[in-house]
């Protein structure tokens, strides 16, 4: 381990420096020595103790200091997997969780949350097949996430709202809510009735098709993850617009963090300079490619029963169009929370 002594300074956890009743720090940053030494240093193979210039005891356990380190949060708790339609036909044991396991133990919702980490996406199979049964599941991992939409949703194709998907067009590979500053996290479907043919569901691993172009097209990349773009839904009620860059990265680990992907709502672009929109829609079309190679979908007929959890950071989504009626019942979760789950599981780390 490499710990600046400002470091173990500033994370003392004793009850002076640390609030254990509401797990907050105490210690003022403004008033800590950047050049602090210690007098006195002991390690007897588990606890660190540190004695300061002031008389001050620190002690670290060192399974602590090994899970809070700076290499530490580099490393994976669980693998992810980044996948395309050759990959997924490999996995065995498909990211699915039966109904019953997921609401009655904490080893089905360990499941559901490890496979969102995982792959992206994860199905609960066997549930009530209606509005209510979508909802119990959804708030079994977390609080729903209200929007303009409302709370949920159970539509057709009656175009109840200004949007492509209240229609029995098909829909390319995108991600919701670009046009938020912060898109929800996790969208939720589920098909509860279709009368005709079609509407099967479209899943593309938008981290696969981003880390084969930052391979493949590095400039590209550089482009769209650099490049701030628009979004923007617009009704008679609504003017919303968020700015973002297509792609994220993660400032510490370097890997993709969110893909904001989503052609129908693009705004007009008008925070590229002019001698930098050719380069912009380039590598924007260099993206397009990649994520709509047929090597690149997996389709899914959603039928009753079967509720479809999607990370909107990471996997997009799309259908093919339909005949007949075709009932969904939906709705979004927030990032944060299904995080939380994560980290209580401990299958994550930032």
């Amino acid at each position: 381990l490499d710990l600046p002594y400002v470091w173990l300074r500033d994370h003392c956890r004793c009850d002076v420096c640390y609030n254990h009743q509401t797990c907050q720090k105490n210690i003022d940053n403004f008033e800590l020595d950047l050049d602090i030494r210690p007098t006195e240093v002991s390690f007897d193979g588990t606890v660190l103790i540190i004695e300061w210039p002031d008389k001050h005891l620190t002690s670290y356990n060192i399974d602590w200091l090994l899970e809070n380190t700076y290499h530490d949060q580099h490393r994976d708790r669980v693998e992810r997997v980044l996948w395309n339609k050759a990959i997924m036909a490999t996995v065995t044991e498909q990211p699915m969780v039966p109904y019953e396991d997921f609401m009655e133990t904490e080893e089905g919702l360990k499941e559901h949350v490890k496979n969102l980490m995982k792959y992206g996406f994860s199905v609960i199979t066997q549930a009530p097949p209606s509005h209510e049964g979508t909802l119990a599941v959804s708030q079994r991992l977390t609080f729903l996430q209200p929007t303009f939409f409302g709370p949920s949703w159970s539509f057709t194709s009656d175009m109840a709202f200004g949007d492509t998907a209240y229609t029995t067009l098909g829909l390319g590979a995108h991600t919701d809510n670009t046009y938020f500053m912060s898109p929800s996290g996790i969208q939720v479907f589920h098909v509860l009735e279709h009368q005709g043919t079609g509407g099967e569901t479209l899943l593309v691993d938008g981290f696969f098709a981003a880390e084969t172009l930052r391979q493949d097209n590095p400039t590209a990349f550089k482009c769209l993850s650099e490049t701030v773009v628009a979004h923007e839904f617009y009704d008679s009620d609504h003017r919303v617009r968020s700015l973002g860059t297509v792609l994220s990265i993660h400032p510490t680990t370097k890997k993709m963090f969110s893909i904001r992907f989503n052609p129908y709502d693009r705004s007009p672009l008008h925070t590229v300079p002019p001698d930098q929109i050719k380069k912009f829609y380039k590598s924007y079309a260099a993206l397009t490619e990649e994520i709509r190679k047929p090597e690149s979908e997996v389709w899914l007929k959603l039928k009753p029963g079967m509720v479809l959890f999607v990370d909107n950071w990471r996997v997009m989504h799309g259908r093919s169009s339909f005949t007949g009626l075709r009932r969904v019942s939906g709705c979004y979760l927030p990032r944060d929370d299904w995080f939380e789950k994560a980290r209580l599981f401990g299958l994550q780390n930032l």
